[in-house]
């Protein structure tokens, strides 16, 4: 049975969205998401190695038991921003880190009673999958900054930043909300879209990490 503690789960987790955007997986770049030092990076790899969970060579890939061991862990997380979020009425601004201290104290017993009194959500708040109940993939959206001129899309994931979500509250768009896309601005690509019958502009950099799925 896999020992984790929070510090290991950041790193597990860190690496999983880093292998998701495709991105080369290095000591540096984990170094750089974490703000930690370089060689505290170093030695902590070198224990997740050892326990299976990360391959022994340069590219830091989760192995398979790695990869089963963070969608669970994501889906205690997932489970618990939707808790908050739908049962104790918390802004989705402000769900990320109780759900992370909650994450890591979350036994088996206690996923699978939290799972069922939910319903078996297949999302959390912000639209990320919540593994254990759906199959679905990150590959089946684009990102906002991808969208074709004319084509109508559903919101389906922001990412989880309390800046972001700040703003898409105050440009009033969210998680299910379907829009069609008009162009992106020539000057700085600034996203035009129509939502609810109003034109809305949608900054570049909110752009990067808001996911689309395109629906007919």
């Amino acid at each position: 049975m896999t020992n984790l503690n929070p510090q290991k789960e950041d790193y597990l987790i860190t690496i999983f969205k880093l292998m998701g955007e495709g991105e080369k997986v290095t000591n540096k770049s984990i170094s750089t998401h974490l703000n930690l030092a370089p060689p505290s990076v170093t030695e902590m790899l070198k224990k997740l190695k050892k326990e299976g969970l990360v391959t022994d060579d340069k590219e830091n890939q989760l192995t398979e038991e790695g990869i089963k061991v963070t969608k669970k862990l994501l889906s205690k997380h997932r489970l618990w921003e939707y808790f908050l979020e739908n049962e104790l009425g918390f802004s989705w601004k402000d769900i990320h880190p109780i759900a992370s201290d909650l994450q890591s104290v979350t036994n088996d017993e206690l996923l699978e009673k939290l799972n069922a009194y939910l319903g078996y959500p297949d999302y959390c708040p912000h639209g990320s999958i919540i593994f254990i109940n759906n199959e679905e993939t990150p590959d089946d959206f684009i990102k906002m900054s991808e969208a074709k001129t004319g084509k109508a899309y559903i919101i389906r994931r922001i990412r989880d930043d309390h800046d972001l979500l700040s703003y898409c509250e105050n440009m009033e768009i969210g998680i299910g909300d379907k829009i069609k896309f008009l162009a992106y601005d020539k000057f700085d690509n600034t996203a035009i879209i129509i939502e609810n019958d109003k034109e809305k502009r949608i900054s570049p950099k909110a752009c990067k990490d808001i996911y689309l799925k395109e629906i007919d």
